[in-house]
């Protein structure tokens, strides 16, 4: 009885979480982002140029961050239960709120253009779970999807 009892309270608090929408994530500079120690997070980042650990090195691409936005912006509305939630034209920053397919748990994904010497810019992406301490890997082949659809998105015709 006890055993169902904790069971039902712990599955109506991941629904009631789910369901939370608390305060929408703003833009955060991501080269002086701070990350967690659990390990429910996944940065790519321009080779030295986030005071984190990345866990991958970012791509460079030959054209102002203003067009790496509009591939990000691009491959951000193709994303399944996926929203915008905020813009940081100074920052060149975008945040995206990703919920997961069944229980709707909010993940955030910012993507930042960094602009590099002629006119040269590189990408910035990070996405962390909002709830939990593990994300079984979610949020670093989030990251990988999305960075890859971005190149694509930039070498269509």
């Amino acid at each position: 009885m006890v055993k169902s009892l904790r069971r039902a309270a712990m599955i109506g608090l991941a629904l009631a979480l789910a369901g939370c929408d608390g305060a929408p994530p703003r833009a955060e500079d991501l080269r002086k982002i701070v990350r967690p120690s659990s390990p429910n997070s996944y940065l790519v980042c321009g080779k030295g140029l986030c005071a984190a650990q990345a866990d991958e090195d970012g791509p460079v691409f030959d054209l102002p961050p203003e067009k790496l936005l509009v591939a990000a912006v691009r491959v951000a509305s193709q994303q399944p239960n996926t929203s915008a939630a905020d813009a940081d034209n100074a920052l060149s920053q975008l945040v995206f709120v990703q919920r997961t397919p069944y229980l709707r748990f909010p993940d955030v994904v910012r993507v930042q253009a960094i602009a590099l010497p002629d006119g040269k810019s590189t990408l910035a992406l990070y996405s962390h779970s909002v709830y939990g301490y593990g994300d079984f890997g979610v949020n670093g082949r989030r990251a990988r999807d999305w960075v890859a659809a971005i190149k694509a998105e930039l070498n269509r015709p």
